[in-house]
């Protein structure tokens, strides 16, 4: 999270690839560099765990948007290659709201 920070203070658009076990891992750095400085910031979210065809019972893929609510980070899920759209929405609501934003790459897309 720091070096996208540094990337973005130099003027370029950073993407953040990352597990959601490793997003889990970087909350505190999340919330800190990507919420208290508006850091508009994509962050690309291997969804480890999920599956649309029911309840997992791995433990981060039931607990990715739950903290992805708690921090009040809006997030598109990336299903097919007729998702990818949301990619670029993604990149411009982080823009606008001047917050992280999250792509979460399902189990099946990635």
């Amino acid at each position: 999270m720091a070096i996208a920070a540094g990337v973005w203070v130099g003027g370029k658009k950073p993407v953040v690839l990352i597990q959601n076990t490793g997003m889990l891992e970087a909350g505190d750095s999340i919330r800190g560099l990507g919420i208290d400085i508006e850091f508009p910031l994509v962050m690309m979210i291997g969804y480890r765990g999920w599956t649309r065809h029911g309840i997992t019972k791995n433990s981060a893929a039931r607990f990715t948007e739950p903290i992805l609510h708690a921090y009040g980070i809006n997030y598109y899920l990336i299903e097919s290659n007729d998702d990818v759209d949301r990619i670029s929405e993604a990149f411009e609501e982080a823009e606008r709201t001047r917050r992280p934003v999250a792509c979460l790459l399902g189990a099946e897309y990635s």
